[in-house]
């Protein structure tokens, strides 16, 4: 998983190659988004730090349930001031689960907090609360990314 920013997927193909770190030939994307808005938020992408507290955070829930012979993935993204509170607020997302992920809990996999990733390439997260929000869409679609030459 990979968050960049970019005005369209061409432009982000650059820096993904530049943070591989398997077989250059392997590297590939299986699925993409534009993420216009999360969790009652709309997402603008500045060059000025923001004054709010609150902060966008990507998590990844595990889990299973007992008619699928597969584990169960939630990806979600949740605007919160805390990352622990993020958590929570995930977790009940995936009440309705009826299995349990490892030691019989739901298990946060993976919480990432974006506004430190993308302030580390100059960036800035700006949430707006909004009563209409953008629906998250993406493509799943296999792209191999070769190695320039």
């Amino acid at each position: 998983m990979r968050f960049v920013i970019a005005t369209d997927i061409e432009a982000t193909y650059s820096e993904l190659r530049k943070s591989w770190w398997g077989d250059p030939n392997s590297l590939h994307i299986d699925c993409w988004g534009e993420l216009k808005s999360a969790d009652g938020y709309n997402i603008h992408i500045r060059d000025t730090p923001s004054q709010s507290s609150e902060k966008l955070y990507f998590i990844n829930l595990g889990g299973y349930d007992p008619l699928q012979f597969t584990e169960l993935h939630e990806n979600t993204f949740i605007v919160s001031s805390r990352e622990s509170k993020a958590k929570a607020l995930a977790l009940k997302k995936v009440l309705n689960w009826q299995g349990r992920h490892k030691d019989y809990v739901h298990e946060i996999e993976k919480a990432s907090c974006i506004n430190d990733l993308v302030q580390n390439k100059s960036f800035y997260i700006h949430l707006e609360k909004t009563d209409n929000p953008t629906p998250f869409s993406f493509v799943c679609k296999y792209t191999p990314l070769k190695t320039k030459s």
